[in-house]
């Protein structure tokens, strides 16, 4: 378990009846939010991975104040529920996003999701009219469909992070999605599915797409 610094314990409902777990930072004049959205549930994944915790820790540092939420998908740690496809999943995603909202509704939310958790975010963030923009880190192709919700989505400015070494996540394959979906995509170098000795590289790129002021 990791816990960040300003970082409170937070419970996340959804509208069939279940309560997630989660953390989340709130400064107080915070004009942006972000949803962190962690990996396959079934594999281990969980708000704590090291990359969502990297993201998590980069975002506290940025100049401008950022709220950050990470959380639990349903039946993982002390959320409630069991796994559910994707289509559960989505549900929780779309619960993160009014948690936020329901804060503070005039932050801007961005969704970040990584591998699992960018192909549910995104779909969540295309479904939520109140998301602004979205980052999807190592979005696994080879595994998930991510152009079989075609009505589904909207035009959204969109961020994609893959490694070059990555076997869930061909940087062919990814590159396809990015064309598909217009977004920006960026390749680092020698990084895998797991970003293992590139998570602050990963963080660092990701930074100036959500949270802008950081840098400048």
């Amino acid at each position: 378990m990791v816990d960040l610094p300003g970082e409170e314990p937070f419970r996340i409902d959804t509208v069939d009846g279940h309560s997630l777990e989660a953390r989340l930072r709130l400064p107080s004049d915070a004009r942006r939010a972000v949803v962190l959205c962690h990996p396959h549930p079934l594999y281990g994944g969980t708000m704590h991975n090291a990359v969502i915790v990297a993201v998590a820790k980069t975002l506290a540092q940025a100049d401008e104040p950022t709220a950050v939420l990470r959380f639990n998908f349903r039946g993982v740690e002390r959320s409630s529920g069991r796994y559910s496809e994707g289509q559960g999943e989505k549900l929780d995603v779309l619960a993160a996003i009014d948690g936020l909202r329901n804060m503070n509704p005039r932050m801007d939310i961005s969704v970040v999701g990584y591998s699992f958790g960018s192909w549910v975010g995104m779909r969540a963030a295309w479904e939520h009219p109140e998301v602004e923009r979205l980052a999807l880190i190592a979005p696994a192709a080879r595994v998930f469909s991510y152009v079989e919700d075609q009505e589904c989505r909207r035009p959204l400015p969109t961020f994609i992070a893959v490694g070059d070494q990555d076997g869930f996540a061909s940087v062919d394959s990814v590159r396809k999605l990015a064309s598909y979906l217009g977004a920006h995509l960026d390749i680092i170098h020698g990084a895998d599915h797991f970003f293992v000795g590139y998570r602050r590289t990963l963080a660092t790129r990701l930074m100036p797409f959500i949270a802008p002021t950081m840098g400048k």
